[in-house]
Order: structure tokens, then C-alpha cells, then sequence
């Protein structure tokens, strides 16, 4: 399907267009197309051989292409429309893909955690750890709260 800027006149490629950046919204494009008026063929006939008996091999030959009548009409295509993020949206969403990071580093820690809840490793091996998770949560809550006050504006 063809991907084209916002005001539908400019037809983008792969390598003009960021989904990191920005998305891809579904929309037509319409096209009026004029009316044709049908054209008459004309053609006329070419001898390629003569034979001693009176006979011919003969071609017609095309001068002007035929070609039918077609009313005005407005043609319709299925598109995409490419449309940038706002600096706002960018923001929120680095705050949220920052948020899955350390909601990732939680969980893959979460096992010295129990580990630690259970008896299994002490408070000394298990303080660093303790520290970092503590760290995620504080900073998933701050990029949460930035999120929810509607610190990005225009989201």
C-alpha cells in the first residue's frame, strides 16, 4: 500500500518515513479523473508480398490507437498517511518504554528477592540488589506521576 505525508500530494518511501517517529493512519485518496472522449481508430492496410498468381500478403497497420469513451469520474485508493509524533507523544512514549525496562529488571530480579524473603541469602548479599530494585520503583513512580499530572502537554 502507498504511504504518503500528511497533506496526501507527496508519496513517501520506506527510508523517508520513522515509525519510531511517528505512525501510519489509513485514509483514501481520491483522484478526479476527466472525461476521455472516445477516439476512432485509424488504420490502413500494407502489402508485405505479391504473388505471380495475383495474391497478397497483407498487415493492417495501426496509425491511431482507438480508444473508448470514459465519463468523468473520482477514482478512490486505500492509502496510508503518515503522521509524526508530537514532541509531547515522543516524551511519553520514552517515559513509557522506560517504564518496561525497569519493570523488566524487576521481574528479573524478583528472585533474590524471594530468595532473600525466604532465608536463603543474607541481608549483606542481597543490600545491592535491594538498592537497585529500589531505584526502579522510585523512577517508574516519577516517570508515572509525570505521566498522569499531564506533564507532556497536548497528549
Amino acid at each position: 500500500m502507498r504511504v504518503f505525508d500528511k497533506t496526501k500530494t507527496n508519496e513517501l518511501t520506506e527510508t523517508e518515513y520513522d515509525l519510531e517517529k511517528g505512525y501510519l493512519m489509513p485514509d483514501v485518496l481520491e483522484t478526479d479523473i476527466p472525461e476521455q472522449k472516445a477516439v476512432e481508430e485509424v488504420s490502413h492496410l500494407e502489402t508485405i508480398k505479391e504473388y505471380p498468381n495475383g495474391g497478397k500478403d497483407i498487415r493492417k497497420v495501426i496509425d491511431v490507437e482507438g480508444k473508448p469513451y470514459i465519463p468523468a469520474h473520482t477514482e478512490r485508493e486505500d492509502i496510508l498517511v503518515y503522521i509524526p509524533y508530537t514532541e509531547a507523544e515522543l516524551k511519553m512514549i520514552a517515559a513509557e518504554r522506560e517504564i518496561a525496562v525497569l519493570k523488566a529488571k524487576l521481574s528479573e530480579t524478583d528472585y533474590q528477592a524471594i530468595k532473600y524473603a525466604e532465608g536463603f541469602i543474607s541481608e549483606a548479599d542481597y543490600a545491592e540488589t535491594k538498592a537497585l530494585r529500589q531505584s526502579w520503583r522510585d523512577r517508574i513512580n516519577e516517570l508515572e506521576a509525570l505521566i498522569k499530572g499531564g506533564i507532556y502537554e497536548g497528549i
